[in-house]
This record gives structure tokens, sequence and C-alpha cells, in this order.
């Protein structure tokens, strides 16, 4: 009689084990419609998850600070985001770590009102900014610096997403802001005037990461190694099937235009890290403008589990699947 008990005790344990493996359920967040979003779009459209023995769902948060809470509340298990949020969230003190990097350099365009002829036509003028303290905000200050001038020279605003951006620059409520792909090409459709690419710059910073809570990292090991495996795999076929990621692209953002979302692809694709490892000179950028930080960057990130899934040879495998 007890080794039946004994027996039925191991196959419960050993069930419930299999249960958790396989049926671990995610929610990832992201913030906004930006090109560098489209491999997280694509990992989870491409069922790349469920293959990887986890159950996702995705969820658009706009905004760092509603995004931010809801990881911390442990409604959001990843986040992709710029690294600005994890950064700043952890030098108040919240126990987050970005995991992966699959963007580190500013992917902005400089666009202007008509109006605008020359840099000296922005001088007390307005410039609209989606977040103040975050990645469109260090955009705007190098521009204006490659111009010959400052942020002394303009009045930086707060302005929201993209396509809020786009319609104040149209209306001629502000004269300048900095926009994305796949809105940088919708904008410019629709007669606004492109100045400067920053990517042509080769500005390193941490424009799209995935981060996660330490203690959600430490509970669920295995969990993130899976997430890694999925997005990682999700890199490679975005960089390899554009037809797939394009036509993801057009479903998470409702752009229509197949000219606007092909240059998105093509402006983005040939930066992308198809192995997410993150660059610690990358994150240096992402700390809080005009402020002295004495943390070690090395606090912010962690890089053993993609370390690990090189060591193993995943990451060389799934190159090769995708070639």
């Amino acid at each position: 009689m007890l080794k039946r008990y004994a027996v039925i005790t191991i196959v419960i344990v050993v069930f419930l084990q299999w249960k958790i493996s396989h049926g671990q359920s995610i929610r990832i967040s992201y913030g906004g419609t930006s090109g560098y979003n489209v491999p997280i779009w694509v990992t989870h459209d491409a069922g790349l998850f469920s293959k990887h023995g986890v159950k996702a769902e995705l969820v658009l948060i706009s905004g760092a600070a509603p995004g931010m809470q809801a990881v911390l509340a442990n409604e959001i298990h990843f986040a992709n985001t710029s690294g600005s949020a994890p950064i700043n969230a952890r030098l108040q003190g919240a126990e987050v770590v970005i995991i992966a990097t699959s963007y580190d350099l500013v992917p902005y365009g400089f666009i202007v009102h008509k109006d605008i002829q020359s840099p000296a036509d922005l001088k007390g003028k307005i410039v609209a900014v989606s977040r103040l303290g975050g990645v469109t905000e260090l955009a705007v200050r190098v521009t204006l610096e490659k111009f010959g001038l400052s942020a002394k020279d303009v009045t930086l605003i707060q302005a929201g997403p993209d396509a809020q951006r786009i319609a104040a620059l149209l209306s001629g409520k502000v004269a300048a802001t900095v926009i994305a792909p796949p809105g940088l090409f919708a904008a410019i459709s629709r007669g606004l005037k492109l100045m400067v690419d920053l990517t042509d710059l080769g500005i390193k910073y941490p424009t799209s990461v995935m981060f996660i809570t330490r203690s959600y990292g430490e509970q669920n090991r295995a969990t993130v190694k899976k997430f890694l495996m999925a997005f990682t795999e999700g890199l490679h076929l975005y960089a390899q099937k554009s037809d797939f990621a394009i036509q993801v692209m057009k479903k998470y953002t409702s752009i229509d235009d197949p000219e606007v979302l092909s240059k998105s692809h093509d402006y983005f694709v040939k930066k992308t890290l198809l192995f997410p490892i993150t660059d610690p000179a990358a994150l240096r950028n992402g700390f809080p403008l005009g402020k002295p930080i004495t943390r070690k960057v090395e606090e912010f990130y962690d890089n053993s589990v993609l370390q690990e899934l090189k060591s193993e040879g995943f990451v060389e495998k799934t190159a090769k699947l995708y070639k």
C-alpha cells in the first residue's frame, strides 16, 4: 500500500512539474508602435513562445510610468521598452534588470514644419519630445548640437506618442520633433521635412530592451530562458522573413502604405541585434541627462541567460536554421 501511494505521489509531482514548465503563462508589454517593437510582435505572432514552452500575451502600455507599475506589481512579467525606463527605476531603488537588447542605436529622424528652412529658424521655437528625460529628448539634444545650437535655444515640451507629435507638427503648434519609423516615413509622406537621420551618426543608446524584476528572474529562471530562446529565434525570423515581418507590422501599427512599411523594415533590420546581448556602452548613454551617476553600469543588466544559451549552442543553431 505504501509503495502504491509513493508511486502516485511521484506521478503527481512529475505531472505538476511538467505542467508548470509547459504551461507557464507570461504577459509581455510593449510601449508603442515604433519599428523597433516589431521583433517582439513577430515572435508572438509566429507562435515561437508556444514553441519554446510558454503561453504569452502581448499588452500595449503607453507611458513609462504605467508600464513600470505593471511590472513591479507582477501584472507584466517581461517589458519591451526603452532602456531609460528600467535605468531610472533602478536608480530610484526598484529591483529591475535588463536581460536583452535588440536595438542599441538612436533610430530617429529630426523632422520639421514646412516653414523651417534652416537650423537657425529653430531658435525660439517649440520642439516636441515624447517624454522629457527619455531617448527622444536625447535625440533632440544631439541634433541641436549637430546644428550648432543647444536646448536653451528652443523650448522642449512633452507631447506624447508619435501620432500626437505629428499632428502638432502639421498644425504648426510645434516646429520640430523626432520620430522613428514607421511614423517617420508616414510623416514625410504627409509633407513634413527630414533634416537629419540620427541613425547615420551611430550614437549608441538602449532604444529597445527587455527587462524583468530581479525576483521574477530568480524564481523563474527556466521561464526567462525559454522567453529568450523564443525572442532570439524571433529576431532571426524577423530578419530573414521580411514579408511576414511587414504583415505583422501592418497589423500592429494599422499602417496600410506598403512603401512606408517596407522602408521601415529595411531601416531597422540592418541594425537590429540578432543576438540581443546588452552592451554596457549603450546603457551608459541611457543614464539621466545632466545628472552625475556613480553607480556601476553592471548593476543594470544581466547577460547570463543569453551567455548560457550561446555556450549551449542554441544561438549558433538558430542562426543556421534561418540562413
